[in-house]
């Protein structure tokens, strides 16, 4: 089902939506206008992807795309803060199951440390957390904001444009490639340049949310049987 809906086959397509070179622009303006206001930093022009790179075709209003050209894709801190018996909990990969954070077996650091991951690395309603290291994947949508900082985690900001849920659902279906395009040998690593430079399939903003819903839907009816 996420194979189909990635492919554009899950919905129908409408001629009337915008198309996604057209949405393609507005998310270039909004980057441009955060990074003004110092809200993110400017990041390197990523090259673009060829058609080696595509694993599958697309329907003609949908582009292929970087991860990084339409979001801001941050990690966790790669250091080990000191562990305390009580204050802000480390979130790392092994805290990422099924779609959540597990705070039942969680670490934790000084409001101190905390603060000084999160100055880079804050995470906000409607942002993705996935591993990077070790199980590849697993993401997570953040639909509540607890007190935490991460580490070794990708961090993908949300964006105006973009519908999170959808991205969330990429990344699930893409678990399997993300694996074979990390490094490392038993302990696999994908670092935060390959994420970015990770191709996506951009549809329509309308078209993200009716392949969302479909998804939720088809969940909803699995889980009740």
């Amino acid at each position: 089902m996420l194979d189909l809906a990635m492919r554009g086959k899950l919905v129908k397509q409408d001629p009337h939506d915008e198309p996604a070179s057209v949405l393609l622009e507005k998310i270039k303006a909004e980057k441009e206008q955060l990074v003004k206001e110092g809200k993110i930093k400017k990041s390197k022009s990523l090259p673009p992807i060829t058609d080696d790179e595509k694993p599958f075709d697309i329907p003609d209003s949908w582009e292929w795309v970087r991860l990084g050209d339409v979001l801001d894709v941050r990690d966790g801190t790669h250091d080990t803060p000191k562990y305390v018996s009580e204050g802000i909990a480390l979130v790392t990969a092994k805290n990422l199951k099924d779609g959540k954070i597990d705070f039942s077996n969680i670490k934790y650091i000084s409001e101190k440390d905390a603060q000084k991951i999160n100055q880079r690395s804050n995470v906000e309603t409607d942002d993705i957390l996935f591993a990077m290291i070790g199980t590849i994947g697993n993401p997570v949508l953040i639909t509540k904001r607890n007190n935490f900082a991460i580490k070794n985690v990708a961090l993908l900001k949300h964006a105006k444009y973009v519908n999170m849920d959808f991205v969330c659902k990429y990344i699930l279906a893409s678990e399997s490639f993300l694996l074979e395009y990390a490094n490392g040998g038993n302990q696999k690593f994908i670092s935060l340049n390959k994420i970015k430079k990770l191709g996506f399939p951009l549809p329509p903003l309308v078209e993200q949310q009716n392949i969302v819903s479909k998804i939720n839907n088809i969940f909803t009816l699995l889980t009740s049987i």
